[in-house]
């Protein structure tokens, strides 16, 4: 068991040095990421569902972009799509807060482990402030390395929804112009989700 732990801190370490070294932009999606974003979407839905896509590009394009949802992309130097989040306004009624759920999130397989997830979340979570929220949450699908990676800075709850509210919302925001490096050192405990 232990040197599992230290072979995963071993990679992890790689991983974070090999992944700065490749240059990646994380943006809003536009009109013209709308065909690309298409193909991620059959990718995603056939990996985590075993289904196809029952979506089509005129509904993406339709509710996309700020109508029904928002969208953030990943892309390479290359301009190539390698990764996208979705997320929506939310409401926890029970302390009367605005706030944000990540509706779907997906990174291509070949750029997974290079911090890629926790970016983007972390450029949501900035949106999510600049428009009066204090939360992010979301559902972790059955991936021990998503599980993890919430674990790390969410309360989760029983049937895989994960908060990350208060001073972790806080500080996922004030990293998100951060290197990948700082944001893994610095990721909030989950016990700060307790903290105002």
């Amino acid at each position: 068991m232990l040197n599992a732990a230290i072979a995963d801190q071993s990679f992890s370490k790689l991983s974070v040095k090999v992944f700065e070294q490749m240059l990646y932009h994380i943006r809003n999606a536009t009109l013209d990421d709308m065909p690309n974003l298409k193909k991620l979407l059959m990718a995603f839905m056939q990996e985590t569902f075993q289904c196809s896509w029952g979506g089509t590009l005129q509904k993406l394009v339709q509710d996309g972009l700020g109508a029904e949802f928002q969208m953030v992309i990943a892309e390479a130097e290359d301009h190539q799509l390698l990764a996208f989040a979705a997320w929506i306004s939310s409401y926890d009624l029970h302390h009367c807060i605005k706030g944000g759920e990540v509706i779907d999130l997906f990174v291509e397989p070949a750029h997974r482990g290079r911090g890629v997830a926790i970016r983007l979340i972390t450029v949501i979570a900035t949106q999510i402030q600049q428009q009066g929220g204090v939360y992010i949450k979301g559902q972790s699908v059955e991936n021990p390395s998503a599980r993890r990676l919430y674990q790390r800075c969410a309360r989760c709850f029983p049937g895989a929804d994960c908060y990350v509210s208060g001073r972790a919302f806080r500080r996922l925001t004030e990293l998100s112009d951060q290197s990948l490096r700082n944001i893994v050192k610095n990721l909030p405990e989950p016990a700060w989700n307790y903290e105002p």
